[in-house]
Order: structure tokens, then C-alpha cells, then sequence
């Protein structure tokens, strides 16, 4: 009777198997596979207008208190950026300007504003000074 009521009671609470289930006519893989990609690469939907990468760009320029990174990388989207280099979070007068730029954080390398997703460490936008 005991373990009765605590099985009655994991279920109840979220842990039973209804919780597992994929939604009616899909598989588990096809849940995974068909997410959005926002959901799988955060940084997938960032598309930059000129005007936002302007506004990235003087917001930089206005903080200027960072200090270049000695150790050189590719400077190129999708390039693989080291652990070592320190990164940072976008000032507020650029994500004021640009909301979905949350999602990354910068650098700045031989005077270029290099956007990167923290959670990847690639890079996914190079902004020329």
C-alpha cells in the first residue's frame, strides 16, 4: 500500500513517465532535430544591420577602458576563439540600440569589435573600426 501511494505521489509530482513522452506522431529525435534555431544556436538569428553594427561600434569606442588580447586568433565568423581571451558583455547604450545582442559578448582585435558567443567561443560577427 505504501509503495502504491508512492508511485500515485511521483507521478503526481512530475516524475512518471508521461513526462518522458514526445508530443503524438513524432519521435524523440524529430523533438530534438526540429527545434528552432534560436532554441539550438542562440546566436543563429543575430543579423546585424549596418546602423546596429554602427551603434555596437561607437558604444565600444565610448567604453574603451578594455585591453586587447595578446594572444592572436582568426579573425573570421565561425572561427574558434581561445579560452584565454577575456570577453564582454556589451555596454548598455549598444544593447539599448541592438536587444538581441544580449546573447554575445566581445573583444577587440587589431581595432576590430569581435562579437562572440560565449556559450560556443566562436565568433559570430567581426565589426571593422
Amino acid at each position: 500500500m505504501k509503495s502504491r501511494c508512492a508511485l500515485l505521489a511521483l507521478a503526481l509530482l512530475g516524475g512518471g513517465p508521461a513526462v518522458a513522452q514526445s508530443p503524438p506522431g513524432s519521435s524523440q529525435q524529430d523533438v530534438i532535430t526540429h527545434a528552432p534555431p534560436s532554441l539550438v544556436n542562440p546566436t543563429a538569428a543575430l543579423q546585424l544591420s549596418e546602423t546596429q553594427k554602427t551603434a555596437i561600434l561607437n558604444a565600444v569606442r565610448q567604453d574603451g577602458n578594455k585591453t586587447p588580447p595578446t594572444v592572436e586568433f582568426p579573425i573570421a565568423v565561425g572561427a574558434q576563439v581561445p579560452p584565454s581571451i577575456e570577453l564582454y558583455i556589451l555596454p548598455d547604450r549598444a544593447l539599448a540600440q541592438v536587444p538581441d545582442a544580449k546573447t554575445v559578448k566581445y573583444t577587440t582585435v587589431q581595432n576590430e569589435v569581435v562579437l562572440v558567443d560565449p556559450t560556443t567561443m566562436r565568433v559570430v560577427d567581426v565589426i571593422a573600426q
